[in-house]
């Protein structure tokens, strides 16, 4: 009998070491599957957008002045001295992000790059940052049905709110530019497809103590057959295009320039 019970207690002593060992092994798989997992995580980050603000939709814009063009000659243009708006930066780089810190985060965006597959060219580029306003200049670009598509933006890293300034057409607008006091912003988008019209869009800068609000349609304007390639401040309230007709470009391969005043009061 005394042989009897040492034999069960033997058995129950190496059921509870097996049983010990199994949930051992449990956990570290469980623990390893966890830092597999928070490592790929960590190398997929995702882009923050909750706070986003879109502004320059055509319907807005309607509602707003049309500007004139007026005709000036090569020399006027020539004779003012476009100031520098936009400063280099060097951002955090890992794999295939760049890293830009906000307030109260650091924030991630996939470079640009053919990916192949359905993201085929894709990615954000990032152009500078704004001398006066300290926000970023991004273009996020995206690829569907063989067509790219390109959205830019400007990022503040202080609210971290994202301002999108919609496109006039796929393509994203031109980089916007500053007037001399920091009171605009003009930017313009070339047709690429059936129509070659140029379009002309100007913002608002307000207080950019108030995010929502910071940015605000004024004025447009668009010149049919018309290619910009140029615009300068001459002052707050009035600049200059350089262009030229786009049919005759693409009739001749010459481009003949012709200069314009716009103003906006």
């Amino acid at each position: 009998m005394k042989t009897i019970l040492i034999s069960v207690f033997a058995l129950l002593l190496i059921s509870c070491h097996d049983k010990k060992e199994n949930q051992d092994n449990t956990s570290k798989i469980n623990s390893d599957s966890t830092a597999i997992k928070n490592d790929t995580i960590k190398s997929e980050p995702v882009v923050d957008t909750i706070k986003h603000i879109e502004v320059g939709y055509w319907d807005q814009y309607e509602k707003m002045p049309k500007l004139n063009f007026d005709s000036i000659s090569e020399t006027e243009f020539e004779s003012i001295t476009p100031k520098k708006f936009l400063q280099a930066v060097k951002p955090e780089q890992k794999g295939n992000y760049f890293y830009l810190s906000g307030a109260n985060k650091k924030h991630a965006f996939k470079k640009y790059n053919d990916y192949g597959g359905e993201e085929s060219h894709s990615g954000y580029e990032l152009l500078g940052r704004y001398t006066d306003s300290k926000l970023y200049a991004m273009i996020q670009n995206s690829t569907a049905e063989n067509l790219g598509f390109g959205e830019f933006f400007l990022f503040d890293p202080v609210s971290e709110y994202h301002y999108n300034i919609v496109s006039f057409g796929d393509a994203s607008v031109e980089t916007p530019i500053p007037s001399v006091n920091n009171k605009y912003l003009v930017y313009y988008n070339n047709g690429v497809y059936e129509n070659h019209n140029c379009d002309i869009g100007i913002l608002k800068i307000n207080d950019l103590s108030d995010p929502k609000h910071y940015l605000t349609e004024v004025a447009s304007s668009r010149k049919e057959d018309f290619t910009t390639e140029k615009i300068v401040w001459k002052t707050d309230d009035c600049f200059y295009v350089k262009g030229y007709t786009k049919s005759i470009e693409l009739k001749t391969g010459e481009k003949k320039y012709a200069y314009f005043k716009l103003d906006i009061n």
